[in-house]
């Protein structure tokens, strides 16, 4: 009986299979309708009527289905799309291909970018506190003149990123490689580079005096540059 639900469900969602946000809620359904059905049998209901009742208690879900995929396609992008001036705090971007996308001017606190495809996309003065770019490649990305307080950057590739004017106070790059990044006139007050490796960065007019920089590696340039900006760089080795 329960493979014949299965069956069910798989029809009912088959037109949306590509969309993650569906998938996952046809699994969460699978599993409660599972359940109750299991309830309805001990209850005394034989095999053929507990199925009835439960696809019964379903109702026509199919617009509710379509609903949700359309969203979630117009969010999970389609190259190019531009989101800028949009209110889209606490969005599901995970996983998206959004490369030269723009997201100028809105606010996206909360929302989660992880393991996507940021290719020379733009933030350009956006709301990203709580933001997750976890594992999401943001070379040549423009994060310029962004709230970036509490936003995490894990494993993420930072080449060629450009972080100009923003306020990545209390940030951690730690471990990370960044290659060509620009942190000219950004805000480091509590930035932990701690580990991290330094390729051709640029930190112009930035007050780095409270970043910690303890156990980086950097080329000379870098080296030099940081210097002028009063950072603390007593246990950084030069490469």
């Amino acid at each position: 009986m329960n493979d014949k639900l299965n069956k069910y469900l798989d029809e009912v969602f088959s037109p949306y299979e590509d969309v993650r946000t569906v998938r996952e809620l046809k699994e969460e359904m699978l599993r409660d309708l599972q359940d109750k059905l299991e309830d309805l049998k001990k209850d005394g209901y034989d095999d053929k009527t507990a199925y009835q009742k439960v696809i019964d208690s379903i109702g026509d879900i199919r617009e509710i289905i379509g609903s949700i995929a359309v969203k979630t396609r117009e969010l999970q992008q389609i190259t190019g799309m531009d989101f800028s001036k949009i209110d889209l705090r606490n969005s599901d971007f995970k996983r998206i291909s959004a490369r030269t996308g723009k997201f100028d001017y809105s606010n996206l606190k909360g929302s989660d970018f992880s393991d996507s495809d940021l290719i020379n996309c733009t933030f350009r003065c956006c709301d990203l506190r709580q933001v997750k770019f976890n594992n999401a490649n943001l070379t040549g990305a423009k994060l310029i003149m962004c709230d970036l307080k509490t936003t995490s950057f894990l494993n993420s590739i930072l080449e060629n990123t450009n972080f100009d004017s923003s306020d990545l106070s209390g940030v951690s790059f730690d471990n990370q490689t960044l290659i060509g990044t620009h942190f000219n006139k950004t805000g480091l007050a509590g930035t932990s580079f701690i580990n991290a490796i330094f390729k051709n960065v640029s930190f112009r007019w930035t007050d780095a005096k409270k970043a910690n920089f303890d156990g980086a590696m950097m080329d000379k340039l870098t080296f030099a540059m940081l210097k002028g900006c009063k950072a603390n760089l007593t246990n950084v080795k030069v490469i």
